[in-house]
């Protein structure tokens, strides 16, 4: 009867654990917003930063502002469990979150190998970690096949982000741009995204420009490969490059295919 009492006593343990409420997420960036769906967290997520954009499904959770300017009385009337951001909140409101018992957790990573090893944490500190697992699997070896497909020489990259001035990102980007096959010019630049002057594009010469980001026609000097080969590409899906998140994946293939035509 003991025995029968404390088997009883387990089963219903195991039950209520898996009866616990779920999480209660509020994402302020859109590669966070990305990698919780990615996990089958969409379901967790009760407010959103104005610029989550995919899946589609997001169209349905009500908006908090931007991580710079969230609505923080909004955010605290939710009594989300955890608050998950690419750029910090700023010591004064991860203080006063941290205070009222909300996790703050930060995903930024500059390498895919970062991205990995944030997807597998979340994974972990959600009870997800055969989604992640999943997750990972695909991603290595999409990243493999698409290493398969290089030949020749590594062409020389350079991403515009603005054009007055001249703006071009680093860090993430940078990983992209070398898993797909080609170097990034403007990879010592320190931060993820900085001003480039046009006598550095000049002198580096780069074969391909992928003009992202919030870029309105410009014209380049005539004397720079890329615009000597018609190798400006200016209809591209910038979220792929420059959202550290599960589709960065698309953005290597996407990239891979564009520097090996």
């Amino acid at each position: 009867m003991r025995k029968i009492f404390l088997t009883t006593a387990v089963l219903l343990l195991v039950f209520a654990c898996r009866l616990e409420a779920a999480p209660r997420i509020i994402s302020l960036a859109p590669n966070t917003t990305e990698i919780l769906f990615s996990l089958g967290l969409g379901d967790s997520i009760i407010g959103l930063d104005d610029f989550s954009d995919y899946p589609e499904e997001v169209s349905g959770i009500e908006r908090l502002g931007t991580f710079n300017n969230p609505n923080l009385e909004r955010i605290i009337l939710l009594k989300p469990d955890y608050i998950l951001v690419n750029s910090g909140l700023g010591r004064a409101r991860e203080d006063y979150f941290t205070g009222l018992g909300i996790k703050i957790i930060k995903v930024s990573p500059e390498t895919m190998e970062e991205l990995y090893s944030d997807i597998w944490q979340l994974g972990i500190i959600f009870n997800k970690e055969e989604d992640a697992e999943n997750i990972l699997r695909d991603m290595r070896l999409r990243i493999e096949n698409i290493s398969r497909k290089r030949s020749g020489p590594r062409p020389k990259v350079f991403v515009q982000l603005f054009n007055d001035p001249l703006v071009t990102v680093s860090s993430f980007v940078n990983d992209i741009i070398r898993l797909a096959g080609g170097e990034n010019i403007a990879r010592d630049i320190k931060n993820d995204s900085g001003l480039f002057s046009y006598e550095a594009l000049i002198d580096r010469n780069p074969d391909i420009i992928l003009a992202v980001g919030f870029v309105d026609k410009s014209d380049f000097p005539d004397s720079i490969n890329a615009v000597k080969n018609h190798r400006i590409y200016r209809d591209l899906d910038p979220d792929l490059i420059l959202r550290p998140g599960p589709r960065a994946i698309e953005g290597v293939d996407m990239l891979n295919r564009i520097f090996y035509e």
